[in-house]
């Protein structure tokens, strides 16, 4: 199994690994504090040896086998500097040409390591796929979000709407990328997704209405190491309602929908905290913030105690593969607001559904929970009744199921 980043790949290679078919796991980037480059924290003050190892530990899953696991190329540091430091465009460029050189080096692990099958992620799966074919393996290709073509389809509606709230115009995936995209689609013996919409966007006539026979639903988990379920305390009577966001915070997530709605709502009736990097420019944020506390960087294992200091999660995001923070938020006993472009498995028990994605609906809906606080309790108390269908122990069935039916 291989994937450049993190995503949901972690949970993925947890649960090979329990039912015993992972023979390794490849990655870019893994904390391992015996390996260069992570060693060079010994040799820092103290100041920036913290400061180093919290920024590594976003890298890191305690139950992940370190002796199974593989990492491979630069690209991926390289990518997550530019995107630090601003250069969104030069990272989107040098995540493409990362993700081509990190598939090439999975081709040479193939050889050295050989497999029945090859676990792969889209963008970095189409040299490793043409590979494992010549070496007579089946391929599994895991696509983490829908397809590209969709995407700039459902974008570029958004972009005539909202243009100041993206960096530049240049927010298309380009046809380079597609074209890559699609090849791995051909090579793929399966394509799996975590919800029916993502699927829906790969057999969509925009997209690859030819390789619906493949498609297969596997539903994600939430990372039961990080997201303990907590039975959630009543939300206090006469405060604020406290709304979340989590993820990157930028117009495929529906930031704009969020602060516009939020900036009509009196500050004495809901916060907003968002977790996660923005990727909307400055100046437009700025007259938003006065309403928004911001963590641009939060670690993985940070990222709970924020679900549990708020009442209610709100994701009204358009394009998604699954939305796994929803599981998550369900897991820490949280209701969440979403959009049906996410994964709707918390609705109606625990959450409402955004069927339009607008400023009034959205506005709509944050109005419908401040005015019935009441349906915070029920939603956090069915929260994580919800959230068990989505354990680490039922995804391991599902994936083992699905590879079954595969091999």
């Amino acid at each position: 199994m291989f994937h450049p980043g993190t995503q949901h790949s972690w949970q993925t290679a947890r649960a090979l690994h329990e039912i015993g078919r992972l023979r390794w796991y490849a990655t870019s980037i893994f904390y391992q504090p015996s390996r260069w480059p992570y060693r060079v924290t010994n040799y820092l003050p103290n100041s920036l040896r913290n400061k180093a190892i919290a920024e590594f530990k976003r890298f890191y899953h305690p139950m992940l086998p370190p002796g199974l696991v593989y990492t491979a190329g630069i690209h991926e540091w390289i990518e997550r500097g530019l995107s630090r430091l601003g250069f969104n465009r030069a990272a989107g460029r040098m995540n493409f040409w990362g993700n081509r050189a990190f598939s090439k080096s999975i081709c040479k692990l193939m050889k050295t390591k050989p497999v029945r099958a090859v676990w792969g992620y889209d963008t970095s799966s189409a040299d490793a796929f043409g590979q494992a074919k010549q070496l007579g393996m089946l391929t599994i290709l895991d696509r983490t979000i829908g397809d590209p073509r969709v995407y700039n389809s459902i974008m570029q509606e958004v972009y005539e709407q909202y243009p100041e709230f993206f960096r530049n115009r240049d927010f298309r995936i380009s046809q380079k990328s597609i074209d890559v995209q699609d090849m791995e689609y051909s090579l793929a013996d399966r394509i799996l997704v975590g919800s029916r919409f993502c699927g829906e966007t790969i057999s969509s006539p925009l997209a690859r209405p030819d390789v619906a026979q493949k498609i297969e639903i596997v539903p994600y988990c939430y990372d039961d190491v990080f997201f303990k379920p907590v039975v959630s305390p009543p939300h206090p009577a006469n405060k604020p309602v406290r709304f979340l966001f989590l993820g990157q915070a930028a117009p495929r997530k529906g930031i704009h929908l969020l602060l516009k709605a939020f900036a009509r709502i009196p500050s004495s009736a809901a916060t907003l905290t968002i977790v996660g990097p923005l990727h909307i420019p400055a100046d437009v944020f700025a007259r938003f913030a006065e309403r928004v506390t911001l963590y641009p960087q939060v670690a993985r294992s940070d990222v709970a105690p924020f679900i549990r200091d708020c009442d209610c999660l709100v994701f009204p995001s358009y394009f998604e593969g699954s939305g796994i923070i929803v599981y998550e938020a369900l897991a820490c006993g949280r209701g969440v607001i979403q959009s049906t472009n996410a994964t709707l498995d918390a609705i109606p028990s625990a959450g409402l559904a955004l069927h339009r994605l607008d400023e009034q609906t959205l506005y709509e809906a944050l109005m419908h929970v401040i005015d019935h606080p009441d349906i915070l309790s029920q939603w956090q108390a069915n929260a994580p009744k919800v959230a068990e269908q989505f354990t680490f122990t039922r995804y391991c069935e599902a994936v083992s199921r699905a590879l079954s039916r595969i091999m």
